[in-house]
């Protein structure tokens, strides 16, 4: 019996979260003969190969682990789409953790609604920290229902829309890849959404943490501008961001009553000025030029 749904997780030295990531696949409700787990390490230099090895030889679910030296998120996804058999091919990161009904439920969506070629899910943020607070108040999103979808992780995807638009860019270093491929399917006639598919992500609980994700997100996002000439850029200056960071203060303090939130100014400004420094970094290496 074929797959029905494929499920990918690229993987880089994530050796001290990857195991619940694992564990969440494993338990899910969904038929296992009908999935396919594809792990595709990306250069890790701790232990996190021998991880999904060990935690892997434990499940019925047909398994596949590819393994490359570092060649980025975009390579490594595309991986996954050259090797999957399924119908669906649903994302998970390292940092997640998914709820036994997570694949059921995301199918199902897309079961009942056939115009749809991408659905992501709805994200529940975890951490105990200043940073993982703040992280999640700024992703909280003022239109729950809103169908301009760019982030892979935790989404579903048909597999011939990833397909029909030629697949992830191999040549995409650093992150923005979600936000390049999301650019071509929204020039076809497939409709993006969001299901009721919850999933658990553990949000960066450290300003160096957060730094790094960020100056990654500005390198990726050089070569998605230039490739698409999207007009983003202006929104993500460090003095924009935090001047629309005030306003989504003053929303969300009337909706959670915490003073902490005043603090999203100089998050933001702190983030975006990691972005504007991956951006900087990206033009003078010629990344998308």
């Amino acid at each position: 019996m074929s797959a029905k749904v494929t499920i990918g997780l690229c993987v880089r030295n994530s050796e001290k979260i990857v195991g619940e990531a694992l564990r969440s696949i494993m338990s899910q409700d969904f038929p296992h003969q009908l999935m396919e787990l594809i792990i595709v390490d990306d250069g890790s230099k701790d232990k996190t190969l021998s991880i999904v090895k060990d935690a892997v030889s434990r499940t019925y679910i047909k398994t596949s682990i590819f393994s490359h030296a570092w060649k980025g998120l975009a390579f490594s996804r595309q991986v996954v789409v050259e090797n999957a058999k399924g119908e669906y091919l649903v994302w998970v990161d390292a940092d997640y953790a998914l709820p036994n009904d997570f694949v059921r439920q995301h199918v199902a969506f897309m079961t009942n609604n056939p115009a749809i070629g991408v659905a992501s899910g709805q994200e529940i943020v975890q951490g105990d920290t200043l940073v993982a607070f703040l992280e999640s108040v700024s992703t909280m999103s003022d239109n729950p229902k809103n169908e301009n979808v760019v982030d892979v992780g935790g989404a579903i995807y048909r597999l011939e829309v990833i397909k029909e638009v030629g697949g992830f860019d191999r040549d995409l270093k650093g992150a923005g890849e979600d936000v390049e491929l999301t650019n071509r399917i929204k020039r076809t006639n497939w409709r993006l959404s969001k299901s009721n598919a919850r999933f658990y992500h553990k949000h960066r609980k450290t300003w160096r943490a957060l730094w790094s994700e960020y100056f990654w997100w500005g390198y990726g996002m050089h070569y998605v501008f230039h490739k698409h000439g999207n007009r983003f850029v202006l929104i993500n200056l460090p003095p924009i961001a935090s001047f629309l960071a005030l306003r989504r203060a003053f929303r969300l303090y009337r909706k959670l009553g915490r003073w902490k939130i005043f603090l999203l100014p100089f998050h933001s400004f702190f983030k975006y000025t990691a972005w504007c420094g991956g951006f900087v970094e990206s033009h003078i290496d010629n990344h998308g030029h």
